[in-house]
């Protein structure tokens, strides 16, 4: 397919960058925003090939008055949306009885505000559409397993995970497939933990685990295409990716629990 009008938050670097351009390569019409007019500029330069399909627009996530004036544009434009990517996120470390109120705030705007900021105004619009519709949003594994010093970052992440179940059963009947997905892959935001996790090995004397060892954000990228373009894709589902692996993870389950 072809064609189709993408908005993707947080285009302007890593997967989300990834995943503009691989939707521009096969010929599909993408918006990416960002809230720093010099990460948009940025953008436009590496993506000048495109400059016909591409469209990149300063935009705060955070900020619901943008986010509206955003889709609103969009719309006015193209007169629809065929594809939202919720990838705009954040992560600001710290254990948590140090954590800021800032820290907390910020990422909470940014990884959770955003879902209703951004996604609410794009539902209104695709359930006017007759064509199939698409929502996927960025979560981790940190938001299933919770990881130490991270704990506004994996409640955020959680908070994806929830909303995409919800939201999944809530406008299935409108045909708009609902999903998430928790990427493995090389970004600014990865590649300290992971410079981090080898200098810990070498100085242990211990074999680098392989769960640290990751694939691009261009294989993240063609997979979520892939998993769009394909009819056998469920909707409510949590998909994890890594190279060229893919899987889905499982709702959780109740057991019994004797005292």
């Amino acid at each position: 397919m072809a064609n189709r009008i993408v908005l993707i938050t947080g285009g302007t670097r890593g997967i989300g960058f990834a995943l503009a351009k691989t939707f521009l390569s096969v010929g599909d019409r993408v918006v990416i925003t960002s809230k720093t007019a010099e990460s948009i500029e940025q953008a436009e330069g590496d993506l000048v090939q495109f400059k016909d399909q591409l469209w990149a627009k300063r935009c705060d996530v955070r900020d619901r008055k943008d986010c509206r004036q955003l889709i609103q544009d969009i719309v006015q434009e193209f007169d629809r949306i065929d594809i939202l990517i919720n990838n705009a996120g954040i992560c600001a470390d710290g254990q948590f009885y140090k954590m800021s109120g800032e820290n907390w705030d910020h990422v909470t705007d940014t990884n959770i505000n955003s879902l209703y900021n951004v996604t609410q105004p794009v539902v209104k619009q695709m359930m006017k559409q007759p064509e199939p519709s698409y929502i996927y949003s960025m979560t981790s594994t940190a938001g299933m397993y919770g990881v130490f010093g991270q704990a506004n970052y994996s409640a955020s992440k959680a908070a994806v995970i929830g909303f995409t179940y919800a939201l999944a059963d809530e406008v299935k009947r409108f045909n708009i497939q609902v999903n998430a997905v928790s990427p493995a892959a090389k970004t600014d935001m990865t590649i300290p933990a992971i410079k981090r996790a080898e200098e810990e090995c070498a100085r242990k004397g211990e074999p680098f685990p392989d769960y640290w060892r990751i694939g691009s954000s261009e294989q993240v990228a063609t997979r979520i295409i892939q998993l769009i373009d394909s009819p056998k894709t469920p909707t409510g589902t949590v998909f994890g990716i890594n190279g060229e692996q893919v899987w889905n993870y499982h709702r959780p389950e109740r057991s019994e629990y004797c005292i």
